[in-house]
């Protein structure tokens, strides 16, 4: 088994690991933003609003869990501000998963051949295959759940309530989740539960309940909940009651009416054929948009499978998995959300293994059977495989914010040369990629940053907010933009600006620029049209 074990390991990384710094295509804000705080975190000890060690981490633009960042800080440190100093631990940790679901699926099955199909879906999922790529939260949460599960199989109640506490401090399913399945594992083994565990589960959820009372921890989450209507769901409830205003309709048409509607809406779609089999989650960051979220030869097996598991009154995974989609049915565009429904992977998983088990149980003196049943998966996922490196990079650039790279990698070398740095701040939120390209010193940011909210004629002809009063974020204002940008641009003085907000229709500067302008670098889509330029005057 060890040798099972070890393959399976590799095989889990040999699909993680090659090309991060290739596909995904580019770091998208959130990643950039995990590298910077981790950088920050490495040299000063500090988050990017100069907290010390927090506890949560304070962004640009919302609080997050920390735990990601702090994992990230050890790749960072070696490998510098890159896409694998990025992704390295989700890389890492989605490797892993296949190995920890293995020993979690024979402690709760007693069954070798389910646990080693079981976790070979799993290293070969494209749902998992795909997290584990990027600087998602889930893929560390799913492990810590996975391993702190186990644990509390196995009597180990302190490790199970480590790592079950810090999934809280990864990703806020966690918050949801993880109380529900508390209840059903005491419920499933009682036995296996001592005082001792709640002790140190409450212990080390002491500073996350700390932010959560402060509203920090949960402020995402009250941004998105349908616990929250929005304006288009109050004026829809009231539009149906003044259509019939009779005493009835608040009983018909109420903010609670609409609440579980909403709720049954993104629960059931979880278990959609169109999610799981034919597109997936609509999001081209958290799908390819080429299958759903599970390979299309799965799906005879998964439907087989779940029936076996019932039968079996195998409840421990059928539990998890009607748990599992509860967290993403709680916000409002939760329905086909492949991340908030990231915890579904291990039931899944675990079903496609004893649909396939079975099948190999009636065929068992037919290796003809087993060779197309390899085949078939084989071709499956080369079919997926191909597309995923091949085509994905080109089709999704624009959800991996492809282009800014290439520039901000170039400013640090020409920061000398120029008084002033002027960056488009409205193509895409460009500080944290400039702190994060440019390795600006954390200790400089902490103490010279201000506030990113844009000020009207900040410099003439730009609107934005500074940075140690050379470097300025945001974009030319209106009138500037109507008079021509050639008007308003210094030779003292170095500008990034884009081709979509900046230039007028198609005119591709890179060949046929305005006179006396300098096009000193440019980035291009994967189609060769314009994104992006350095530019200053001769």
């Amino acid at each position: 088994m060890g040798a099972f074990l070890s393959l399976l390991l590799l095989l889990s990384a040999l699909f993680r690991f090659p090309m991060l710094d290739r596909v995904p295509p580019e770091l998208f804000g959130d990643e950039i933003d995990v590298g910077y705080q981790a950088f920050s975190l490495y040299k000063t000890g500090k988050d990017l609003y100069g907290q010390v060690l927090p506890v949560y981490i304070h962004s640009l633009s919302e609080w997050r869990a920390p735990l990601l960042m702090y994992m990230t800080v050890p790749s960072i440190a070696l490998l510098g501000n890159t896409e694998y100093g990025v992704r390295l631990p989700e890389a890492v940790f989605g490797s892993l998963a296949p190995v920890i679901l293995f020993f979690l699926v024979y402690q709760t099955t007693k069954s070798k051949r389910l646990a080693v199909l079981s976790s070979c879906i799993l290293a070969f999922l494209p749902w998992h295959i795909h997290y584990s790529r990027a600087a998602f939260e889930a893929v560390i949460l799913l492990d810590l759940l996975m391993l702190g599960t186990l644990m509390w199989l196995r009597g180990r109640l302190f490790l199970s309530a480590l790592f079950l506490s810090l999934s809280f401090y990864t990703y806020s399913t966690a918050a949801v989740f993880v109380p529900l399945w508390l209840v059903f594992l005491y419920l499933y083994n009682k036995k296996k539960f001592s005082g001792k565990f709640s002790y140190f589960f409450l212990l080390f959820l002491i500073p996350f309940i700390a932010f959560l009372v402060s509203g920090r921890a949960g402020e995402r989450f009250s941004r998105l909940s349908i616990l929250q209507p929005d304006t288009e769901t109050i004026d829809k409830i009231t539009f149906l009651r003044s259509q019939e205003n009779t005493r009835l309709e608040p009983f018909f048409h109420s903010r609670w009416e609409s609440m579980a509607r909403l709720f049954a809406y993104n629960y059931f779609r979880a278990f959609s054929s169109e999610f799981l089999f034919v597109r997936g989650d609509p999001t081209v960051r958290h799908n390819l948009q080429y299958i759903g979220q599970l390979l299309p030869t799965t799906a005879p097996f998964l439907i087989w499978g779940l029936y076996l598991l019932a039968k079996k009154k195998q409840y421990f995974w059928l539990v998890w998995m009607l748990l599992a989609p509860l967290p993403a049915a709680l916000t409002r565009d939760g329905a086909w959300h492949a991340t908030r429904l990231f915890l579904m992977i291990p039931p899944l998983s675990v079903a496609i293994g004893a649909g396939i088990l079975q099948l190999l149980h009636f065929f068992s003196d037919k290796k003809f059977i087993k060779l197309m049943l390899v085949i078939l998966f084989s071709v499956d996922f080369i079919l997926f495989a191909h597309y995923y490196l091949v085509h994905y990079p080109k089709t999704s650039w624009r959800w991996w914010h492809v282009g800014y790279k290439q520039l901000m990698v170039q400013i640090p070398d020409l920061t000398a040369q120029y008084d002033k740095i002027f960056i488009n701040n409205t193509y895409e939120p460009s500080l944290i990629r400039f702190l994060f390209y440019t390795r600006f010193p954390p200790a400089l940011f902490h103490s010279q940053f201000r506030t990113d909210k844009p000020v009207d004629n900040i410099y003439p002809g730009y609107n934005g907010f500074s940075l140690a009063d050379k470097f300025f974020f945001g974009d030319f204002t209106g009138e500037a933009l109507k008079q021509g940008l050639p008007e308003y641009i210094s030779s003292d003085s170095l500008y990034l600006i884009s081709q979509r907000e900046n230039i007028p229709g198609d005119w591709d500067w890179r060949t046929s620029g305005p006179a006396g302008i300098k096009i000193i670098s440019a980035t291009a889509d994967p189609s060769g049209v314009p994104l992006l330029y350095l530019i200053s005057r001769y």
